[in-house]
């Protein structure tokens, strides 16, 4: 890529070098004729046995300093206009070549394709830098026109995503209350539970539209007890399942460690989980989540947390078609904790595998933009 001025003749230099070379080879073709045409002339008057008077040499003296002065004036013309005609058909090429990036240009509009078309440098003048400057500068241009369609598309995943995950709790409340409003009769506590489920989501919901409108944010604060936030996670997961799936939960290993957690996006990471289940889960076989501690970071400290997620595959034709739009989610989430999330399928059984990684408490909480 062109990025600094070439350094070379001025072009006005070489014109001059070019003309200053075709007057010294006419030069010499003019002096090379004139004497050649004199010898030759003298050799055949001493041949014919004539001799010329002094009028008649003068008069052959000038038709010879005309006659090789025309063709020296020729060599000079022909050279010079061949030796700046190489310049003035580069000029032409780079006139040709702005053209087929305007084309080319009006292409990527359409068709979205980014085809690199450049000017080949020759030489090393105006007309080089003027090459070497249109093509910096439709690099330029291609490149900030791949930057505005990747981040188009980073900003539609985005709001796939959150779109996404704003009807996930939706999803949730409906299925509960439905499932509360079906008994004929429900204690205080069932209702209890099913107000603080509402309650939780419509939060969460509320914090996503925040997001939709101001932007998405990692938002990290201290959690003392990783063993008690996920313990509640899994009970909220429980709750949710327990009654159209046989489910079992297991957390272990993260009692009483701490680190620096984004509760929202966990929450988020954990409604997909629960959509997964609802939507293509067989509630005829048992579904399992199990939550350990993994490896300790020995060089960073902090925590690692490994979430796996079994359950069988529904059979109906009804849940087969799927987006994927939950396990992206999942993934773009966990990738903000270092993490990774881990799918094994074979068509009968499920499983996702999650690992993320909780800096430790001396790390100070921040807003990081996503």
């Amino acid at each position: 890529m062109w990025s600094k001025k070439i350094k070379g003749k001025k072009l006005a230099v070489q014109i001059l070098e070019y003309l200053l070379i075709s007057v010294l080879v006419s030069g010499f073709v003019f002096c090379f004729l004139y004497y050649l045409s004199g010898t030759l002339a003298e050799n055949y008057f001493v041949y014919r046995g004539t001799e010329l008077t002094r009028v008649q040499e003068r008069v052959l003296a000038v038709w010879r300093s005309s006659i090789c002065a025309f063709g020296a004036l020729a060599v000079f013309v022909v050279l010079f206009l061949f030796m700046l005609g190489q310049r003035l058909s580069y000029l032409i090429r780079i006139i040709r070549g702005v053209e087929r990036l305007r084309e080319q240009e009006e292409t990527e509009g359409k068709d979205g394709k980014t085809i690199q078309t450049e000017i080949p440098l020759e030489g090393n003048d105006e007309l080089a830098e003027l090459a070497g400057a249109i093509n910096y500068l439709s690099a330029v241009r291609r490149e900030l026109d791949m930057r505005e369609r990747r981040m188009q598309e980073e900003k539609e995943a985005w709001i796939r995503s959150l779109s996404h995950d704003i009807r996930t709790p939706l999803t949730s409340m409906l299925s509960y209350s439905e499932l509360v409003l079906s008994r004929e009769e429900t204690d205080r506590e069932e209702l209890f539970r099913a107000l603080v489920l509402t309650r939780e989501k419509a939060r969460q919901i509320k914090e996503l539209t925040d997001q939709l409108m101001e932007g998405e944010r990692q938002k990290e604060e201290p959690a003392e007890d990783l063993g008690l936030l996920f313990a509640q996670l899994a009970q909220e997961w429980e709750a949710v399942l327990e009654e159209r799936f046989a489910v079992q939960t297991e957390v272990s290993g993260l009692a009483g460690a701490s680190g620096m957690a984004d509760i929202d996006s966990l929450q988020r990471v954990w409604d997909n989980l629960i959509s997964n289940v609802e939507k293509y889960a067989d509630p005829d076989q048992p579904v399992t989540l199990k939550i350990e501690r993994g490896p300790d970071e020995a060089e960073r400290g902090g925590v690692r947390a490994v979430i796996t997620q079994k359950n069988a595959v529904r059979k109906d034709d009804f849940y087969k078609e799927s987006y994927g739009i939950g396990l992206k989610n999942i993934r773009r989430i966990v990738s903000r904790y270092q993490g990774e999330a881990e799918v094994t399928e074979d068509g009968e059984s499920f499983q996702i595998k999650i690992r993320l990684y909780f800096p430790p408490l001396l790390q100070n909480s921040s807003e990081i933009p996503s």
